[in-house]
């Protein structure tokens, strides 16, 4: 039987505040009572099961935080030995992937494009672009997703505009 999403999220500045590395400049845009939308997850969630699939569209808002670019949280999978797929969409954009021992690797995720996330890698998709970066991500249902020890030390790198070019350069964190 065909599904729509079932699940929205809807994740701002606000939940992110921790995750930027300009964290001053977060709580300026904050205190000034403004608090932008980041991203939106649009997903049919299934329940865990082994050999049963989940799906998400996110749609990341263009912007920065200083010369930061915005993006999605990022995360391991609870089950580790679980890989996912992202399919762009619109827009563009990189994938930050992380191993455990805080070796990153990127990939381009621009529209038509496919990237592969291997098991045991954190990952975090990055708005490059002027206009709405849209992906589709397929992963496992009992894949589960850990947050936290990305909120506790954040990703190796980030993504920086600078000069009217995009770097990856080490968290000053």
């Amino acid at each position: 039987m065909p599904r729509r999403y079932n699940k929205k999220l809807q994740i701002k500045l606000s939940d992110l505040r921790k995750l930027f590395c300009r964290r001053d400049l977060v709580e300026e845009i904050l205190s000034g009572g403004k608090d932008p939308v980041i991203y939106e997850v649009y997903q049919i969630s299934q329940p865990p099961s082994e050999g049963v699939f989940s799906a998400a569209t996110t749609v990341l808002y263009p912007g920065k935080i200083g010369d930061e670019y915005y993006f999605t949280k990022g995360h391991f999978h609870l089950k580790e030995p679980r890989g996912e797929v992202y399919i762009g969409l619109a827009g563009r954009g990189l994938l930050l992937l992380q191993d455990r021992n805080r070796k990153i690797d990127k990939l381009s995720l621009n529209k038509g494009e496919v990237a592969f996330i291997p098991p045991n890698y954190a990952h975090r998709a990055v708005n490059i672009g002027d206009e709405k970066m849209v992906f589709l991500s397929i992963y496992p249902s009992d894949a589960g997703h850990d947050y936290e020890i990305i909120e506790r030390e954040g990703f190796s790198k980030i993504v920086v505009g600078r000069k009217g070019k995009v770097a990856l350069v080490d968290n000053p964190k």
